[in-house]
């Protein structure tokens, strides 16, 4: 079995009239049997439908699946078995780790897709104490995650907004990065700067690691097309294999 995936930080509707060319044409371009996307919102959810016509994507009663992230994945391709989302008692009340279990319906295997957006460096807290809160938010991860997908093969993607620790302390326990795995320098992703003016930070901070998978490839590509780019941030796009 195998899988095209991509991630990405959507940057909520930030200048959303200028990015959105990009972001169509993106999604077309690469059209992922699987998008991961947080900062996702309502509009942008209408949007995606219009361009990816073949993926379904998760309704429920959650806020968080409309306000902070989703996940779409090709109809033909898999069977929605499950869902949910785990509370990290973050800052962000409707953040936390968003999953789905999907079975392939190629081959009948299962296996649960995952994405999650940290609490952000430059918190007002955080800029205030100088405690940051993703080194526990990591743990609760490893913590409440593994009962759910139990012995499954699984993937989890997003905005870590830390380039050490949250992967530091998955890789720990089980999860491996993927361009650690493709034995490739983590590339930066973070920011893209044709719109926002945060020059001062070049960080790796949106990652994608794995339990039970192969990667077979990844990148982060700075995709654009004239006069419109995607987000603060660059995606993740990989192939992975099971």
């Amino acid at each position: 079995m195998r899988i095209s995936i991509s991630s990405l930080n959507l940057w909520n509707t930030e200048h959303l009239d200028k990015r959105l060319p990009a972001l169509r044409s993106f999604l077309s371009t690469y059209d992922a049997d699987i998008f991961l996307f947080q900062e996702i919102r309502d509009e942008l959810i209408d949007e995606f439908k219009d361009v990816l016509k073949e993926h379904d994507y998760i309704i429920g009663d959650d806020l968080g699946w409309r306000q902070e992230s989703n996940i779409f994945y090709k109809r033909d391709m898999f069977t929605l078995l499950d869902f949910g989302r785990i509370d990290l008692d973050m800052p962000e009340k409707d953040r936390g780790v968003f999953w789905v279990k999907l079975q392939d319906k190629r081959d009948n295997k299962v296996f649960f897709a995952s994405t999650i957006h940290l609490t952000w460096q430059g918190n007002a807290d955080e800029v205030r104490t100088g405690l940051p809160y993703r080194h526990r938010e990591a743990h609760d991860i490893v913590k409440k995650f593994p009962p759910i997908f139990k012995d499954n093969p699984v993937f989890i993607a997003g905005d870590f907004n830390d380039p050490l620790h949250p992967g530091r302390i998955l890789s720990e326990a089980g999860f491996k990065d993927v361009f650690t795995l493709l034995h490739e320098p983590h590339p930066l992703t973070f920011p893209c700067l044709g719109l926002t003016d945060e020059e001062y930070l070049a960080e790796g901070i949106d990652k994608l690691m794995v339990i039970g998978f192969k990667p077979l490839m990844a990148c982060s590509p700075h995709f654009y097309i004239p006069d419109s780019t995607l987000s603060d941030h660059y995606p993740l796009v990989a192939m992975l294999e099971l």
